[in-house]
């Protein structure tokens, strides 16, 4: 569980709060001398308004708790010995406020019981004058100070890796943010093309339902062997799809088909053929023609029509045909 600044100040001025308290009523019950029940209550009620002023978020409770325990160490302490209760306003003050309020508070501390031990008699002869003592306690408070520079040093470090930390962080998720949008963006993209692709693979090779089963594909322009990969693969779509029976291949608006296009077609005529679909070609010119002779194609393996009207009649024929010999076989 992680405990910041605030919540462990509260909690340490509330705690010496009760505690200061309870140990008030305990000097009253066990007899304790009067100045040491006053001085412990009035630092019980210094803890108990600093702890509520703190708790309703005035920040300087901190330095109000540590200053008044402070005055009320240094002038209720006796000159004539010294005791462990000076170091506890310094000890308090490392743990919720700041290396100069440590340092001020230890420093004038000290300068309080000189004044006390000058105006007591007018001359510094307490324990506190005494120059081994004296250097002693300047070297802890040093010591002290130093010790709440090194935490609050750590604190800032310690903050400043976890803003770094954060930003770091915020960081990878914008990237990560904009590396899912170009994704997403990508991805649509992607889609358009495919979308393009696809609407331009129809457009190289229409095809028109002319009669039921029946397929026209006109081819119009150049035929490359890419080309002609693409036309083989739209047919064989086309045919899986659409169950047809017929595809009138229409050459008409070729003027070209050189021998590597001349075999792609006869191979998507035969695998036309292998899906159970018949291929008439139409529309071959002359120049066509005397191609498919120099690479030793028989005509006789393709099916050939003037046109596609001519195609279509002798279909629709055969399929009369075709369909009284069933019904007189039927008789």
């Amino acid at each position: 569980m992680r405990v910041d600044q605030r919540s462990l100040a509260l909690v340490l001025m509330g705690g010496m709060a009760g505690y200061t308290l309870v140990r008030g009523l305990l000097n009253i019950v066990f007899g304790d001398p009067l100045t040491t029940i006053i001085l412990t209550l009035i630092v019980s009620a210094i803890f108990w308004i600093a702890t509520w002023l703190y708790w309703r978020g005035w920040e300087g409770a901190r330095m109000f708790a540590t200053s008044g325990v402070a005055l009320v160490v240094a002038f209720g302490l006796p000159l004539e010995g010294q005791t462990i209760v000076l170091f506890t306003p310094l000890a308090f003050a490392i743990a919720i406020t700041n290396t100069q309020w440590v340092a001020g508070i230890g420093l004038a501390m000290i300068a309080i019981l000189l004044g006390r031990d000058v105006l007591a008699d007018g001359r510094f002869d307490s324990v506190y004058a005494d120059v081994g003592v004296l250097a002693s306690y300047i070297v802890q408070v040093v010591a002290f100070a130093a010790a709440r520079l090194a935490l609050d040093t750590a604190r800032i470090e310690a903050e400043r890796n976890a803003a770094q930390a954060e930003a770091a962080r915020a960081e990878i998720a914008e990237r990560a943010a904009a590396i899912e949008q170009q994704r997403h963006e990508l991805a649509e993209q992607n889609q358009r093309q495919q979308e393009l692709l696809e609407l331009v693979s129809q457009l190289e090779t229409p095809a028109v339902r002319i009669a039921d089963g029946v397929l026209l594909v006109p081819l119009v322009g150049g035929i490359d062997s890419q080309r002609a990969g693409k036309i083989t693969r739209r047919l064989l779509e086309l045919v899986y799809e659409r169950r047809v029976n017929l595809v009138i291949l229409d050459v008409a608006g070729v003027p070209l088909i050189d021998t590597a296009v001349a075999n792609a077609l006869t191979q998507t005529v035969r695998s036309l053929r292998l899906l159970g679909c018949r291929v008439t070609l139409t529309g071959i010119s002359s120049q066509v023609a005397l191609t498919l002779t120099h690479i030793g194609i028989e005509l006789h393996e393709l099916e050939v029509a003037a046109s596609p009207q001519e195609a279509l009649q002798r279909w629709l024929s055969e399929q009369n045909t075709l369909a009284r010999n069933q019904r007189y076989g039927l008789n």
